[in-house]
């Protein structure tokens, strides 16, 4: 009860802080407007910041790059584009709070926006900061109370020599658990994962070529694309969840898969539209709400599905943020398209999470990635099967057994959707993973102990077998193993070790606007000779190297901000480093200096290549005017 006190107390804080601001003296109309001006401003400043830097890198990993502050220090881009979503979410959502701006659906409803001068517009700050202020005291008191962590309270007596000048009360928060960090981990290399695949989709393939934009009428998947991000999204959907979702006709929240995808890709099209006709004006979009919906019903989104898509996208009192969310209603009947929200999200993720928000699960995911892991594994080669059997009362399922060689590897299957970095959410996945290890650990007992009943009815014969059990994850949830009775590892992770035998440095050289070069750098080998053995596996999982290059670029980060005038926080939470070449030649003891040397040849390569490519073409062009002279 003394936690629970001290947490209200800070909010109490907040309050107090946020009426006593020029800020509340302003009518909320300007309130609301200026809030969304400062997240126009701050987006479109953070995109030129992220430009320059890519333009400036010879080596550009564009989901771990960080950009740099005038003191020297670095900060994610992502973070701050999660912070920009989540700061105008709380102060749009504490301002429809204050001012009853909720409708008997609980959506919120903002007056027309208003014309602001630049000082009103500077007033507005200050209730963002306290609004960041409530967001990280939020999240502080849920990893508090779910993780068992302990504030740590200064007062002016003690206050250590770095709290700022005029600090009156000092809360430090400095647990970092390892259901946090694991929780980290996996979301970033979920992340990591769809950038990636979306940057060698773009590279490899002509798919934005194929996609039609928002001029023609266009049916849905898998006869229509609407844009590269739809595309990438339906297949990356479809390899996390096992099974094509095309075809799918669940309606999860009364939507199919591809209703909600295409919803989000048309919402991100028009989003870009303005974004490039207009620059910073074109990064809060007011639309007729009866154009929107006939545009996605135009687009395949048809039957009602695009009103309610429409609802489903607009922010409401339980909204996270602005990404799942990022259409806000006005009381003149328009929506307003937040652009900072849309603009660079993943439509898969959101499709994702916006379910999950909405606390609906796809009926279909376990049992189809069960079926896709087991079909992955006979494809192999090897003898997987799927048991059960009943002894004594108790039941015995196994979602699938491989034998290879003399270990037999035990798959409990799980398909659950990661937290999206709440802490709640990653507090009951954190149950969810401690139960299916208890669950593995059973299972594992039942076969020595049923070892003949497996045999006589399964045709598996356990004994003398080194049995391995594992949580098989489909999203890349994963741990480390410390001598662990049951490892938890993730199906890219698994699949990865069966692809191929090397971890490589990939870059990418772009020969001609349609084609470019994948160049691959070996770094590190994942079996101990020319073909896998069970023991290589065994290894690879206890401890998997994109684990280690996770875990090698996840750092602690100290986190400061205000409650009120004389009440400061100070954070540890987790934080993203860069990614490169050198990083991760550091991380597997390979020599930087070849590496670079390797890659210098190929620039090299390739420029002669373009050179000579350029050269032909030239003498090409000369004969044929030459030749069409002469006719």
């Amino acid at each position: 009860m003394a936690l629970i006190e001290q947490i209200e107390s800070g909010y109490a804080e907040i309050l107090r802080t946020l009426q006593a601001t020029a800020a509340t003296k302003m009518l909320p109309e300007l309130q609301s407007s200026a809030a969304l001006s400062r997240a126009a401003y701050a987006y479109h400043e953070l995109i030129k910041e992220f430009l320059l830097a890519a333009k400036s890198r010879k080596e550009l990993t564009p989901q771990s790059l960080r950009l740099s502050r005038d003191d020297g220090s670095t900060y994610s881009p992502d973070g701050v584009l999660s912070g920009i979503n989540a700061i105008t979410t709380m102060t749009l959502l504490l301002l429809g709070h204050q001012n009853k701006w909720f409708d008997a659906d609980k959506y919120l409803v903002l007056p027309s926006l208003a014309e602001l001068t630049e000082d009103e517009i500077y007033k507005a700050g200050l209730t963002e900061q306290l609004a960041a202020s409530w967001r990280y005291w939020e999240r502080t008191e849920q990893r508090c109370r779910y993780f068992d962590g302990a504030l740590q309270v200064s007062r002016k007596d003690s206050l250590p020599d770095w709290a700022p000048s005029g600090t009156e009360t000092l809360i430090e928060y400095n647990d970092i658990c390892d259901a946090e960090c694991l929780d980290y981990l996996a979301n970033h290399r979920l992340n990591d994962r769809l950038v990636q695949s979306f940057q060698e989709m773009l590279l490899q393939t002509n798919i934005q070529a194929k996609a039609a934009g928002l001029s023609e009428r266009l049916r849905l998947p898998p006869d229509g694309l609407a844009s590269a991000q739809e595309a990438h999204a339906g297949i990356s959907l479809s390899e996390i969840l096992g099974y094509p979702i095309a075809g799918d006709h669940e309606t999860p929240c009364g939507l199919r898969l591809v209703e909600w995808i295409r919803g989000y890709a048309v919402l991100q099209l028009l989003a870009e539209q303005h974004y490039e006709r207009l620059g910073r004006d074109g990064l809060i979009v007011k639309l007729a709400r009866t154009e929107l919906i006939a545009t996605l019903d135009r687009l395949g989104i048809t039957g009602g599905s695009a009103e309610r898509f429409v609802d489903l996208a607009s922010i409401q009192a339980s909204s996270r943020d602005l990404f799942d969310q990022p259409l806000i209603r006005v009381q003149d009947g328009s929506l307003l398209l937040f652009g900072p929200g849309i603009l660079n999200a993943d439509p898969a993720r959101l499709t994702l999470s916006a379910i999950g928000n909405k606390g609906e699960q796809l009926s279909r995911k376990g049992k189809a990635f069960e079926s896709e892991m087991l079909k992955f594994f006979q494809d192999k080669g090897f003898a997987a099967k799927t048991i059960r059997f009943r002894v004594d009362g108790s039941d015995y399922e196994y979602d699938m057994l491989v034998p290879w060689g003399d270990h037999l590897f035990l798959f409990e299957c799980k398909n659950r959707t990661l937290s999206g970095h709440n802490p709640v959410a990653a507090y009951y996945f954190s149950l969810e993973m401690a139960a299916a290890v208890r669950q593995v650990r059973r299972l594992a007992d039942g076969l020595v102990q049923h070892a003949d009943l497996v045999k006589t009815r399964h045709g598996i014969d356990v004994t003398d077998k080194v049995i391995v059990p594992y949580v098989l994850n489909s999203l890349p949830y994963a741990d480390v193993d410390e001598d662990k009775e049951v490892y938890v590892t993730d199906a890219s992770i698994l699949k990865r070790f069966f692809q191929e035998r090397h971890i490589h440095i990939i870059r990418p050289y772009r020969i001609r606007p349609d084609a470019a070069i994948l160049h691959r750098t070996q770094v590190k080998s994942l079996w101990s000779g020319e073909k896998p053995t069970p023991a290589d596996l065994v290894n690879y999982l206890r401890d998997p190297p994109q684990l280690q290059l996770a875990m090698a670029h996840t750092e602690a980060n100290r986190i400061g901000f205000g409650l009120g005038e004389r009440t400061v926080v100070a954070v540890n939470d987790l934080a993203y480093t860069e990614i490169t070449a050198e990083s991760i030649s550091k991380l597997f003891s390979v020599d930087f200096g070849w590496v670079k040397r390797e890659a210098k040849t190929v620039r090299s390569a390739i420029t002669k290549a373009k050179r000579k490519a350029a050269q032909r073409a030239i003498i090409e062009a000369d004969r044929a005017w030459r030749t069409k002279r002469r006719r």
